[in-house]
This record gives structure tokens, C-alpha cells and sequence, in this order.
């Protein structure tokens, strides 16, 4: 979760978003990245992940010698039923947890509410049994489960989608990007009356700014003539539609070459590639390692003014650098929106729909570039004309990012509603429900 800076993004507004609705809150997160990612981000309570620790329990590891697949998985759904029982006695008798993964359930009997990190992680591309597990173990302590601003897509027909829209029915709150996300939550389980869509939790971050390039570079204390400052990320993707995977990262990465090498020879800009997962090397991705392989492949009179940052930027410190630049292009969801948030405008190179909803959203979606569509001189194009209207752009974006900011917002109300009641006792009001649509 942390790992991710685009979650930890994530993580940042949403407690933006819960202390606003209820100030009083306090907050414990688990991650699978606890406790290497604990160093990064001291101001959080971060502690392991409890379906991690229970993996590495010595009767799990030897069942997975012998079952795989969904035997597997129902043999950690059986483990887990007996752990939850045995860990919920030793705690009503007040002695110590004897084991590793019964003590990392001690955040969960002191929570009053479990919520779910927002995100994009209910996709069957994804192995989700251990979100499944999750919410399994939430149930067994008789903790209300919130899902908060996700996206979830078309669930697949097999035995991990049925025992997750178990969970899905039993969560009395659901909070969603998109219409479409409410709409695949509604053919999982048979109804949509415990989902809301709010706009993605990170437009909380947006404050009012700048929008002309001139006032962006006075903010950032830059000379109002000086060269243009691009900033790309990239990243390492596997799904380009119909192409295959090596046709389409040659491609992909073509693009972005063709791109630069424009930019510098017909804009004289300076090239930064940086992005939201990098320079955590206890982490699986290193964006920056995609970009160094792109510029090194630059032509030799380009090469000179691209940089390549491999350093960690927590995602206020991202969004205080990124103010420093005159556009972005963006390959990952919440590098863009990170953008906005800092007044810069953002082209996305889209790998999921959740690019084109949201850029839907903003009233932009001619913005997009859909990575499997990709090419050399359609994207240099597509970057022209985007710096040439680039204030313009920008005053779009503005006009929209105060009610994308209000909707995410809503989500802390939403949640407190919930909440409020079920740590008194009483049932929740499920009889309120927001618009449908977050465009002002």
C-alpha cells in the first residue's frame, strides 16, 4: 500500500478526508510492506499486514506443498475460521497471543471500524484471495467493513468472486470512482443500495492556484521566460489490447523517445522522468529503472537534456516538485491527478479505464491516449497540441477540480454516517444516497 506512492497518495487524502468528517478519529494501518516501508512514513501507525504473516505460518506453508489453486485457498479460509476463534477466546481471557499471526490481529480488537484502501485492487488480473482473507477475518471479529473510493471491475464467474460478493453484500458502505464500478458491484451481488460514487479520494489534495503558465512559474520562482520543464512517468505494463506484451512495451517506449526527442529539439525543454513509485528499493517496482532504459535510447544531441530522478518523494513533497514544472505526461493514474492537484496540467497515457472515467470526469477525455493505441507520431501530435493550449487546459481543469475536491470530500461524511451508529449499537441509515454522478 505504502510502497505505492500512488496509494500512499491514497492513504494521505483519505485521512484528509476522515479527520475533516471526524476529527477525533485515530487511525492504524495495516500493510503488506510493514515494516521495511515504516522508515518512509513515520507520522503513520503502519503495522504488518495480517494475511502476510499468516502465510508464513509453518501448517499454511506445508498445506501449499500439497494444494494450490482454490484447495489452497480454502484451506486458508478454514485456518483462518479456527485462528479468528482460538485468537477472539485468548483475548476475552486476557492472556498473550501465543502466536505471530494471532498477535497481529491486535489492531483489529482494538479497532471500532475496518476500512479498506481505496484503489484499484478488486481486478482479476490481480490475486485477490488475500483481500478475500481479509475481509474474511474483519467478519470473524465482527468489525463493519467500509470499502473507500475504489474502482472494481466485471468480476469473473469462479469461487473467488462468490466468496467476495459474500463480503461485498455484508459491507454497509461501498464508495466507488465510477457509475460503471457501482454497476459491476450490483451484478456481483444482486444490489447497489450500499454503494456511493465519489470522486477519487486524492482530489481532496487540490487547493486553488495558479493557472497560467506565467503565474505557475512566478509561484515556483522560475524566470516567466524560461525554457519549458517537462516531467514524464513511465512504467512497466504488460496488457497493450491487441498487441502482444513485446510489441507493445517497443511501442509504448518508442512513443515516449519520439516524444522527448520533439520536445527538446522543437521546444528546447528539459526532460524530467519521475514518477510515484520509485526510489523505495524494499519495493517490487522502480519506475525509474523503465525510465532509464527509455533515455538511454535517446538520440545523443537529446540525451544531454533529459534527467532521470530515482529518488523517493513522499506525495506531498511530489506535488510541491511537481509545481516546478510546465506539464506533465503521465503513465500512472495518480501521478496525474497528483499533477492537477498542483495546478500543473497532466496528459495521460491511459492503461486502465479508470484513466478515461476519470478524465470523463473532468470534462477532458480527448486527452487521453489509450497505451494499446499508441504511436510514435500520433502521441507527438497529441503533445503539440497540448502544449499549445496548455492555459487554456489548465482553466478547464481548474473550473472542474473544486466539485471533484467537494465529491471526494463527501466520502468522510458517507463514512461518519456509517460509523456513528454502528459504534453506538444501532443500525445504520442506509436510506440516504448521492447523486450518481460527481460532475458539477
Amino acid at each position: 500500500m505504502f510502497m505505492n506512492g500512488g496509494d500512499a497518495a491514497i492513504q494521505l487524502a483519505s485521512q484528509k478526508i476522515l479527520r475533516t468528517a471526524m476529527p477525533d478519529a485515530e487511525f492504524t494501518y495495516c500493510d503488506s510492506g510493514a515494516p521495511a516501508v515504516n522508515r518512509y512514513y513515520p507520522d503513520f501507525d503502519i503495522r504488518p499486514q495480517h494475511s502476510d504473516v499468516m502465510a508464513r505460518d509453518l501448517l499454511l506453508r506445508l498445506i501449499y506443498r500439497f494444494a494450490k489453486g482454490r484447495h489452497y485457498f480454502r484451506a486458508r479460509r478454514l485456518y483462518l475460521a479456527g485462528l479468528t476463534r482460538m485468537a477472539k477466546l485468548v483475548h476475552r481471557l486476557g492472556l498473550p497471543q501465543p502466536t505471530a499471526s494471532m498477535r497481529a490481529l491486535a489492531p483489529y480488537f482494538e479497532a471500532d471500524l475496518v476500512i479498506s484502501a481505496g484503489g484499484t485492487y478488486l481486478v482479476s488480473k490481480y490475486d485477490i484471495t488475500g483481500r478475500i482473507l481479509e475481509f474474511q477475518k474483519d467478519a470473524a471479529l465482527d468489525l463493519p467493513l467500509i470499502l473507500f473510493t475504489q474502482s472494481l471491475e466485471p468480476f469473473v464467474d469462479d469461487h473467488r468472486s462468490a466468496v467476495l460478493g459474500k463480503y461485498l453484500r455484508q459491507a454497509p458502505l461501498i464508495l466507488v470512482r465510477h457509475a460503471d464500478s457501482r454497476d459491476n458491484v450490483r451484478a456481483l451481488t444482486g444490489s447497489d443500495a450500499n454503494v456511493e460514487v465519489v470522486a477519487d479520494s486524492v482530489f481532496a489534495l487540490w487547493e486553488p492556484g495558479p493557472t497560467s503558465m506565467t503565474d505557475r512559474r512566478i509561484r515556483a520562482k522560475r524566470p516567466t521566460d524560461d525554457a519549458l520543464r517537462l516531467a514524464i512517468s513511465v512504467r512497466s505494463l504488460t496488457a497493450f489490447g491487441d498487441r502482444s506484451t513485446e510489441e507493445g512495451t517497443r511501442i509504448y517506449h518508442d512513443a515516449i523517445r519520439a516524444a522527448v526527442t520533439w520536445a527538446v529539439r522543437q521546444k528546447d525543454a528539459k526532460i524530467t522522468f519521475l514518477s510515484t513509485c520509485q526510489g523505495i528499493p524494499e519495493y517490487r517496482l522502480d519506475d525509474s529503472l523503465i525510465a532509464l532504459k527509455i533515455a538511454d535510447g535517446l538520440p545523443e544531441d537529446v540525451r544531454p537534456h533529459v534527467k532521470v530522478d530515482h529518488d523517493f518523494h513522499a506525495p506531498n513533497d511530489l506535488m510541491k516538485t511537481l509545481e516546478g514544472f510546465d506539464a506533465v505526461l503521465a503513465s500512472r493514474l495518480h501521478m496525474a491527478i497528483l499533477s492537477m492537484c498542483a495546478n500543473t496540467p497532466a496528459l495521460p497515457i491511459s492503461y486502465e479505464p479508470k484513466f478515461e472515467e476519470t478524465f470523463d470526469d473532468l470534462g477532458q477525455p480527448e486527452l487521453v491516449t489509450r497505451v494499446g493505441d499508441i504511436e510514435s507520431a500520433s502521441f507527438v501530435a497529441q503533445l503539440q497540441d497540448f502544449l499549445t493550449r496548455l492555459d487554456e487546459i489548465n482553466e478547464q481543469t481548474d473550473a472542474r477540480m473544486a466539485a471533484m475536491q467537494r465529491s471526494a470530500m463527501s466520502a468522510g461524511r458517507d463514512v461518519r454516517k456509517i460509523a456513528e451508529p454502528l459504534m453506538s449499537g444501532s443500525e445504520p441509515d442506509m436510506s440516504h444516497k448521492m447523486a450518481p454522478q460527481i460532475r458539477p
